[in-house]
């Protein structure tokens, strides 16, 4: 992993680039300044390996560019539950819940990572409370997409079908 500096993302990507995120969508130009800033941003080469064993998080991340696939240890295995792309954010569920993570991360292609601990979103509720507000926004509705395709996954492997499916076979 290689450390980037904030001032090496806002050359290489911009202000405009960074504002289509979807973890930073509506902010302020000086809101994700300081995020970058005053996070850790890392590059992460292509087939790099993050181990999690059951870990408390203290911070989660945000994908700039890239893919990370994430795959949950599972009775022995690990197993891919989900690809993080550009904009999307990671661990955020676990940071904000308290429980451990356990899994590996892997870069799919050269990615990059900031990482915003739980002091620094602290801090940022503090000194951009506005800009926190949205930023919850962003957060809770990606966790709310995650939500719904788990449901989806759930409910296709259990047989499930949707209400109109359901009414049209006359249940």
């Amino acid at each position: 992993m290689k450390t980037i500096t904030a001032a090496e993302v806002l050359e290489g990507l911009g202000q405009a680039e960074l504002r289509t995120l979807s973890t930073f969508g509506a902010l302020s130009d000086a809101a994700v300044v300081n995020l970058l800033e005053r996070g850790d941003i890392k590059m992460r080469a292509k087939g790099e390996v993050v181990t999690l064993e059951k870990a408390y998080m203290a911070s989660f991340f945000v994908v700039l560019t890239g893919d990370i696939a994430y795959y949950r240890h599972c009775e022995g295995r690990d197993v891919l539950t989900r690809h993080f792309r550009c904009g999307e954010q990671m661990g955020f569920d676990n940071m904000i819940g308290m429980r451990p993570c356990s899994g590996v991360e892997v870069a799919t292609e050269q990615s990059l990572v900031l990482e915003i601990s739980s002091d620094q979103f602290f801090q940022f509720h503090i000194d951009y409370p506005a800009d926190f507000g949205l930023l919850m926004i962003n957060l809770a509705r990606e966790l709310s997409r995650e939500i719904a395709m788990l449901e989806e996954v759930i409910g296709n492997s259990t047989g499930w079908e949707a209400m109109d499916q359901r009414s049209e076979a006359g249940l």
